[in-house]
């Protein structure tokens, strides 16, 4: 069952990310403040997926605006920065994997993104394969790639840039 994210979430999405985070090095570096990362910057909204009382999926939507917003969005999509929604957080549970939990979460994330009339976004770890080859059964489109420093100043992460559609 997909549906919003609940303050009563919190920590069984921590929990969840962090079996991620050793499993898929998702995020790289584990951040320093997990809630803070975990509900980001300038969230519009997020979801989970709860199987039989169990957190097993996350996906969130934040906003952007032009100095946020990578160059290779504004260059593939004709709208204001305040019209793009980066799809972020996005983690399933190693065990619900390939069955249709990421999907449902991304269908929410879309229908959001059509009713508020966004465009959506998103960049994601070259080593990310799997995320990667997901993406692209969507129909979402590589438009460039780019490069991320994280959060420890000597780490840089290559990205994949997408735009749906």
């Amino acid at each position: 069952m997909i549906r919003p994210r609940r303050s009563e979430d919190l920590e069984p999405c921590l929990e969840l990310l962090h079996t991620v985070h050793l499993a898929d090095r998702y995020p790289v570096l584990w951040p320093q403040d997990p809630p803070r990362w975990l509900t980001g910057h300038a969230c519009l909204s997020a979801w989970v997926s709860e199987n039989a009382g169990a957190i097993d999926g996350h996906l969130s939507l934040h906003g952007t605006d032009k100095d946020r917003a990578r160059p290779e969005w504004r260059e593939e999509l004709p709208a204001p920065a305040e019209q793009i929604a980066v799809v972020s957080r996005f983690f399933v549970a190693l065990e619900a994997r390939r069955g249709g939990v990421g999907s449902a979460l991304m269908d929410a994330a879309e229908t959001y993104g059509a009713d508020h009339d966004l465009r959506l976004v998103l960049d994601v770890a070259v080593h990310n394969e799997d995320a990667i080859a997901f993406y692209e059964r969507r129909g979402w489109r590589r438009v460039g790639t780019a490069s991320l420093v994280l959060d420890d100043g000597r780490t840089t992460l290559p990205l994949v840039v997408f735009v749906l559609g």
